[in-house]
């Protein structure tokens, strides 16, 4: 069972060693485990990556941190044999579609599981999780991780009351409630309607008793943790308190060093996708799964009614994009529905997919006066970087968002962002000064993009500034360094027993 996610580490082990030097042997330094469900590309999976780079005692958390980093760090004082010996298990890691930290030997990680399917014929998708997960506590037994020093389990809390049999210290990161999650349907009477609400009451009560069993609970955003209390009343919370997930403001910086704005442009003028896109117009930059509950078409209707409410009539453009698997179906559905929607507005020009009577042709758009639109899927973090930084702006369309990376990884790169006014995005946007906050309306979203087009147009400094508080309010308060400093300090006194229950947000 283990030589699979043996395979998975070992080409990076000798250059694990080889850059930890002085810092000791493995043997040396206390043991700490993270178990993630899958460990993929997005925001839940870089913050696992970033948790276990800091918990390995690499100061420089950024994700694409280098010797030169982890040498500034220990000049600042900060001593990088404080760290544990980390590991990450997981029961999917495609070493094609991943973080680079999670294959370059930074890190090791370890799939155990991959045969176990996600869902039974898109359905039950919460026992598929669970069983995934009670298979990682199975490896942990047979495989002699008995006594780590510290668990941190990410997501799913089921294990939490098994996990904590294998650690001293138990730290859960809790992201949403499973239980808001699913898609509610009025029951039909028969058989099968009342097994699938038994069903639903057997998982969510194993979520409300296990959320709390663990030694340290962890909240992305307050309004996580405020929903938490809400849904699960009967929770008794053990020490817990808000940890913001972090921001790669180093990874930032370096690709604004590295990437002007002509270079930006021909690093997308170089890939199919963007032949014939203009990018003297500004455009609008939409980044989120292709999923049902991230709203996409509001992107599409707000950039429509930004178009139509422009006295000056100037062009405006609009790029989507966003992590799509073939394996799930509702991804193939959003993404044709929101294929269908764009080319049945008449003021709308789509360039990406190319229509199949378009096959073939140079796909030089017809009208250079309507909005041309890309839909682009599962991006390559320099284009994603590069939209960013060339961006109007990012509009940002779930409603009642946990948290939200993107918006702050936008603004990193100082790309003001348009949210909805709700969940994690009003903890993390300042309105007015690095976005915009919105009502969750084409109407709303379409004003607060047509001000930013105003803005960049006739008070070009008033824009410039919007984008310099962006990138100072993300390195102010989401910077990586700090995120990982933190949670070390938290595990830390978690472990002398001194962490008491809070809310304060850290």
């Amino acid at each position: 069972m283990a030589t699979r996610g043996e395979a998975l580490s070992s080409e990076g082990d000798e250059n694990i060693e080889q850059s930890q030097g002085h810092r000791g042997t493995h043997a040396d330094r206390p043991k700490c485990t993270i178990v993630h469900l899958d460990l993929g590309i997005g925001g839940a999976e870089h913050l696992i990556v970033l948790a276990a780079l800091a918990m390995q005692g690499r100061d420089s958390t950024s994700e694409r941190a280098d010797s030169r980093g982890q040498q500034k760090a220990e000049e600042n004082g900060s001593r990088a044999d404080d760290g544990y010996d980390v590991e990450v298990i997981t029961t999917r890691h495609d070493r094609n579609r991943c973080f680079p930290a999670t294959v370059d030997g930074r890190l090791k990680v370890f799939e155990y599981g991959h045969f176990l399917p996600r869902s039974i014929f898109g359905k039950a998708v919460a026992f598929c999780s669970l069983l995934r997960m009670l298979w990682l506590v199975l490896v942990i037994l047979v495989t002699g991780r008995w006594r780590r020093n510290v668990i941190i389990n990410d997501q799913v809390a089921a294990v939490n009351p098994l996990l904590s049999f294998f650690c001293e210290k138990l730290v859960f990161y809790a992201h949403f409630p499973d239980l808001l999650l699913v898609k509610r349907t009025p029951h039909s009477p028969g058989f099968f309607a009342a097994l699938k609400k038994l069903y639903r009451v057997v998982m969510d009560g194993i979520e409300e008793a296990t959320t709390g069993k663990c030694d340290l609970l962890l909240f992305n955003s307050r309004f996580t943790e405020q929903t938490f209390r809400r849904t699960f009343p009967s929770l008794r919370f053990p020490p817990h308190t808000v940890l913001y997930p972090p921001v790669d403001t180093a990874g930032a910086d370096a690709f604004r060093r590295r990437f002007s704005r002509d270079a930006c442009i021909a690093s997308l003028k170089a890939l199919p996708e963007f032949k014939n896109f203009d990018f003297s117009v500004p455009f609008v930059f939409s980044l989120n799964r292709y999923e049902k509950k991230k709203d996409l078409p509001l992107a599409i209707h707000a950039v429509a009614h930004a178009r139509g409410h422009d006295a000056a009539g100037a062009p405006l453009n609009l790029v989507m994009a966003g992590g799509f698997c073939s394996q799930l179906p509702e991804n193939g559905e959003v993404f044709a529905d929101l294929l269908r929607l764009a080319r049945m507005q008449s003021e709308l020009d789509v360039l990406w997919p190319a229509a199949a009577s378009e096959q073939g042709s140079s796909g030089a758009p017809e009208n250079t006066e309507r909005t041309q639109v890309l839909f682009l899927k599962n991006i390559s973090e320099e284009t994603r970087q590069s939209l960013m930084a060339l961006a109007l702006c990012l509009v940002y369309t779930p409603f009642e968002e946990h948290f939200g990376m993107v918006p702050l990884e936008a603004n990193a790169l100082g790309c003001p962002v348009v949210a909805s006014n709700s969940g994690g995005p009003r903890e993390s946007i300042l309105h007015g000064k690095t976005g915009f906050l919105c009502e969750h309306d084409a109407g709303s979203f379409g004003d607060s993009i047509l001000m930013l087009v105003r803005m960049q147009r006739g008070e070009p400094h008033i824009y410039t500034e919007m984008r310099e508080n962006a990138r100072r309010h993300v390195k102010e308060n989401f910077d990586c360094g700090a995120f990982g400093a933190r949670l070390r300090q938290l595990v830390a006194e978690t472990q002398r027993g001194g962490v008491r229950g809070e809310t304060k947000a850290l």
